[in-house]
């Protein structure tokens, strides 16, 4: 291009449709320096020097000497116009930063219209729940490669094994498509991707079917459907509604599942422990407390979705998370850390979701016509869980973690039939009287696999098939079952290896 004359003011060509741009070239506007420059944004001007689909892609900068300086470069060339940032542009220009500078510029300029203004809370919802989903993997690595002694428990005998490189391969493109996820401005098939290998490893092994596992995926789905387009507001205003929708159910039947006796007089106790060890006399007040916990609540899932207890709700919700990481975290019963990154996540949903003057509405969250997805949403996480309090729908898939509300299993052995388990299992084994020893199934998966067993008969059943194929005598093992739900619980039952 041909040579400005000397003494011109450095021209800056923008896209000011993207509102980063926008506010830094207002931060420029509105500087000491704002003599020097002559911004141009690309939208307002019926001639360019450039191309438009250059300018869309990357900031471009003419100096007064007439040189184009693109990108970072770009960047770069305005800041130096300013005293105080002189010595961050040079370092910037350090062969190692230099290097990775237009990288981390083009990622930014891909993502730049989701970065800031109204369609921002889907890229930092994106960000949060990609980035919670891969901190809950590596926590839980040895459930998706091993080693591993918890057996597997797929869901048809038939299916094939994964294991050794193909394991290890599958779960190395878990994270690089989680990069690609983060990093792409349109990462509708990169979603897909992630979510098919952790659909095929889920039907291979049901202990995989964690409840944050769960919830994250049908999170990411909703963004898959998203055309990521900053200009979609009917698309944009849906897939938050149908996020808003899946944290509300989760809350709410949270709640419902937690109104039953044995949360009100074992678990809920046993969570607040870190405070009656140190406090005895606060017993009979958190039990009391613990009295309201369901209903609490509920009241503030369904309030998160009102206009008018919107923001108590939401003190509401992220204190709750805020108590959890209290009690479940390293200064209190330090149990079951995978749940640590899970609440924080959740916490950070909730202000993405629930803050701000967004305008929805309880019709808006819970119905959708023209979205099947939204549909499949509702009944999912708004109807079938009701199911569950028949013992018709899984309890893990109801959002009854910690509820009192779930099946718990124990297998027992006799001494001989402990000595011939595998060294393995066999550690996992404690002995509680003569000729008997216990495997309890919980501490065995949290232990191995750092996850909490799919608490359904079904799977119980599966790992002690795999126990009792290690036994010579296989009548010397007996799986108890106890199944409580808030209607039709059973009582405990026993299961001999051949009814397994």
């Amino acid at each position: 291009m041909a040579r400005e004359q000397s003494g011109q003011k450095i021209k800056a060509y923008y896209d000011g449709r993207c509102p980063m741009c926008a506010a830094v070239m207002d931060a420029v506007r509105n500087s000491a320096k704002a003599e020097k420059f002559d911004l141009r944004d690309m939208h307002e001007q019926r001639s360019l020097p450039f191309g438009r689909r250059a300018l869309e892609k990357e900031m471009h900068v003419v100096d007064r000497e007439g040189r184009t300086y693109r990108g970072a470069e770009a960047i770069f060339k305005i800041a130096e116009q300013y005293p105080h940032l002189r010595i961050v542009t040079r370092l910037a220009r350090a062969p190692v930063i230099k290097g990775i500078a237009p990288v981390c510029y083009r990622v930014v300029a891909a993502n730049r219209r989701f970065l800031f203004g109204p369609a921002s809370r889907l890229f930092w919802l994106k960000t949060a729940l990609v980035l919670a989903f891969c901190i809950g993997l590596v926590m839980s690595s040895r459930l998706w490669i091993g080693p591993r002694s918890y057996p597997l428990a797929p869901v048809a005998d038939a299916l094939p094994r994964i294991d050794g490189l193909l394991a290890d391969g599958l779960f190395a493109a878990l994270f690089i498509l989680a990069v690609a996820i983060l990093v792409a401005a349109k990462p509708q098939r990169f979603i897909a991707a992630f979510l098919t290998i952790i659909a095929a490893l889920c039907l291979l092994d049901q202990t995989r079917w964690q409840p944050w596992i769960f919830l994250y995926s049908f999170l990411l789905a909703t963004l898959a459907l998203f055309s990521w387009d900053s200009a979609d507001v009917a698309g944009r205003r849906s897939t938050l509604n149908i996020a808003r929708l899946i944290l509300a159910c989760t809350y709410i039947f949270s709640g419902l599942q937690k109104v039953n006796s044995n949360f009100i007089e074992s678990d809920f106790p046993w969570i607040v422990q870190p405070i009656t060890n140190v406090l005895p006399s606060t017993a009979n007040l958190l039990h009391v407390f613990g009295m309201t916990v369901p209903f609490v609540q509920v009241a503030f899932g369904v309030g998160l979705l009102t206009r008018r207890f919107r923001r108590a709700s939401l003190i509401v919700a992220v204190a709750m998370h805020v108590f959890i990481l209290a009690m479940f975290g390293p200064t209190g019963l330090d149990w079951n850390n995978i749940i640590w990154p899970w609440t924080a996540a959740m916490a950070v949903f909730d202000i993405l979701l629930f803050t701000g003057k967004a305008d929805y509405s309880i019709g808006d969250v819970l119905w959708s016509p023209r979205r099947p997805y939204h549909v499949v949403v509702l009944v999912v996480f708004g109807l079938l869980p009701f199911l569950s309090f028949f013992n018709l729908w899984d309890s893990y898939l109801s959002a009854a973690l910690y509820s009192g509300n779930l099946t718990e299993a124990v297998i027992y052995t006799t001494d001989a039939g402990g000595a011939s388990l595998p060294e393995p299992i066999r550690r996992h084994s404690v002995a509680t009287s003569a000729d008997t020893n216990v495997i309890n199934l919980q501490r065995w998966a949290i232990e191995d696999l750092n996850v909490t067993p799919y608490p359904e008969t079904r799977v119980y059943k599966a790992i002690a098939k795999t126990v009792c194929s290690h036994l010579p005598d296989r009548s010397q093992l007996i799986l108890i079952v106890r199944e409580q739900r808030m209607f039709l619980s059973r009582p405990e039952t026993g299961y001999r290896c051949r009814e397994v």
